[in-house]
């Protein structure tokens, strides 16, 4: 009876004795990750290299005439001098950063970092701008400003009273980009009326990032095991808000939500009329789900109002302000309901 025996093709003895190429990996019928027999063999220059002493000098030339030590450190990467300067002199230097360039002038290395974080270098800051002739509240005078405890805070929000260039930001449209309000918490909502419009207050405030150090402070001031939390320059209970204001002409009713509730989407159109703006705020809970989306329309105005500005704090007032003092007048208006 005859067998059928199916023999296993050889490799072409021409493949031996040349270095393999990617075509030998992407055209073979059988994936194989070892090495190759030609990779993996050692030359005699390789072996006498190993075996060499520790003790003898690198510097000795081979036959060939060049050193090898010039050799071995070709592929180092290539050695980088520096000076390291006394922290008394960062301090100088500090001394005229502008308030624009804090953010720059701490990124140099840890020792500028280190003089950022110090309460010298916010304090020297206030009194190079300070200017008596200017209006400001009581916590922005010198008299207030001694304390370490939230000096940070005060001494950026005093510079939008003194510094121009910072008093000048706030009459331009940057603070109008409603955009930057997507994916903070919302924190309380309350509403006001100003001769005949409303404005709708949305409080949100930014997630801290773990470990960052306004999360650190933040831990800091809830633990209170220590002194240390009244010479945190870093204090801050506003830290990452904002307060988002839309101006309409109808009054609208917020519902009350039971959840902690995030901006998922700030939507911005034309309204019916093609005369002004529609603005859609969409809702959604911790796992991203929608939860509600309030509509605005027709809107006069949307602005944006960050924690270090003076607005802020005036919206923040007027919210503590009982509601129950309003006229009846005003709520029983029905030219006033969005229906």
């Amino acid at each position: 009876m005859a067998l059928s025996v199916k023999v296993k093709p050889t490799k072409s003895r021409s493949t031996y004795g040349r270095d393999p190429t990617i075509y030998d990996y992407a055209n073979s019928a059988k994936c194989s990750n070892r090495a190759s027999k030609i990779s993996s063999k050692i030359t005699l220059a390789e072996i006498e290299l190993e075996t060499e002493p520790l003790g003898e000098d690198l510097e000795q030339t081979s036959e060939k005439g060049w050193s090898e030590k010039k050799c071995l450190t070709e592929g180092s990467p290539p050695v980088v001098e520096y000076n390291d300067y006394h922290i008394d002199l960062w301090f100088l230097v500090s001394e005229f950063i502008r308030p624009e360039d804090v953010c720059r002038f701490a990124l140099i290395c840890r020792k500028t970092a280190e003089v950022v974080q110090s309460g010298r270098f916010w304090t020297q800051l206030y009194r190079s701008y300070y200017d008596q002739t200017i209006d400001m509240p009581a916590r922005f005078q010198p008299d207030s400003m001694v304390r370490l405890r939230g000096l940070r805070s005060a001494v950026i929000r005093s510079l939008y009273y003194l510094y121009p260039p910072f008093v000048e930001r706030l009459t331009m449209l940057s603070n109008r980009h409603q955009y930057r309000v997507i994916g903070r918490q919302l924190l309380t909502t309350w509403h006001k009326r100003t001769k005949n419009h409303w404005t709708y207050c949305f409080r949100l405030k930014t997630r801290l990032a773990p470990g960052s150090r306004p999360a650190r402070s933040a831990q800091l001031q809830r633990e209170k095991k220590s002194l240390a939390f009244l010479q945190d320059i870093y204090m801050n209970p506003e830290e990452g808000c904002q307060i988002l204001l839309i101006t309409t002409d109808f009054l609208k009713v917020i519902p009350m939500y039971n959840e902690t509730l995030f901006v998922k989407n700030i939507v911005q159109t034309l309204s019916q009329s093609m005369m002004r703006y529609k603005i859609s705020l969409e809702l959604a809970n911790y796992c991203g789900k929608r939860v509600d989306e309030l509509v605005f329309d027709p809107v006069r105005n949307v602005t944006v109002l960050d924690w270090w500005t003076p607005e802020y704090y005036t919206e923040i007032g007027s919210s503590l302000q009982d509601e129950s003092t309003m006229a009846e007048s005003e709520w029983t208006d029905d030219t006033d309901w969005d229906n």
